[in-house]
């Protein structure tokens, strides 16, 4: 059944009208109409408060009796609706919630436990990752939460990563310690942010004499969108054009994963296979 007909049938079993539940919700009785004919959806933070209210738990409330994959489309089409149905500024919230069920249901022989809208703050500080032959996950809770996902064809990464030189170019920009300050100085401002080389250098503490390897550096990561040059005061100026990358930012929160200290939560590592296991570009023979 749709989560609309799901409402509708626990209120019913609970002998509450609509007016009841708008009243302990603190909406319209409008809106649990709406709710039960599907035409929308309730948002996020209502979720767990409905569900307790009807007595049922979340995945009765989402009919979560899947068996096979054919559910699957329905599955998305009513995750993407929620997330449509919740307010824009919750919206991210509620995605970091589904990355955690997807963390959660990732694992081979499950999880112990029921899940709670707790565990995230419950796991607060903890990573979890998942590798075997299929891809692998990593997920931090800590200050800089994230979840990423990569799945793997069987082909492993050979393919995309090749003989490591263009990543090799990437890592030796962020290496050198003035590129690293200018890197850390922009992203503290916003798109489309315009400096000079005597400017960036000034702020920076960089020599002046090393500015332009910087700004090279810079170029090379992409993030100077444009220069150009102009007169001020009778004098040729270039001027350059600041473009951030969200890219750039994850990077160096998944480099800092790497000096993960904290405990984890969930782990699990069957992969036996090799993570660059196609291709001939460096491979062994």
């Amino acid at each position: 059944m749709s989560l609309g007909e799901n409402i509708k049938q626990a209120r019913n079993a609970k002998n509450m009208t609509q007016a009841q539940i708008a009243e302990a919700l603190s909406v319209s009785p409008q809106a649990v109409s709406k709710w039960e004919t599907s035409e929308t959806y309730p948002d996020g933070s209502m979720l767990v408060p409905l569900a307790n209210l009807l007595g049922i738990s979340l995945d009765t409330l989402f009919d979560n009796k899947m068996e096979t994959c054919a559910a699957l489309p329905d599955v998305a089409e009513r995750i993407g609706a929620l997330i449509k149905a919740t307010p824009y500024p919750d919206r991210m919230d509620l995605a970091r919630e589904l990355c955690w069920q997807i963390e959660r249901g990732l694992f081979r022989f499950g999880c112990s436990g029921k899940y709670t809208p707790g565990d995230l703050e419950k796991y607060r500080g903890l990573s979890s990752f998942i590798c075997n032959d299929h891809g692998f996950t990593a997920m931090s809770n800590g200050k800089a939460p994230f979840f990423a996902l990569f799945p793997d064809d069987g082909r492993g990464w050979r393919e995309v990563i090749g003989d490591g030189e263009e990543m090799r170019k990437i890592f030796s920009c962020l290496s050198a310690p003035d590129t690293m300050r200018a890197v850390l100085y922009l992203y503290g401002k916003t798109e489309d942010f315009v400096f000079d080389a005597s400017f960036l250098a000034r702020e920076c503490g960089i020599d002046d004499e090393k500015i332009d390897a910087v700004l090279d550096d810079l170029t090379g990561l992409h993030q100077i969108a444009d220069h150009y040059t102009i007169d001020i005061d009778g004098a040729p100026r270039t001027l350059f054009s600041f473009s951030p990358s969200h890219l750039i930012i994850a990077l160096l929160i998944i480099a800092h994963e790497l000096n993960h200290k904290d405990g984890f939560c969930f782990t699990a590592f069957t992969r036996s296979i090799p993570f660059l296991n196609s291709g001939d570009a460096g491979a062994e023979s």
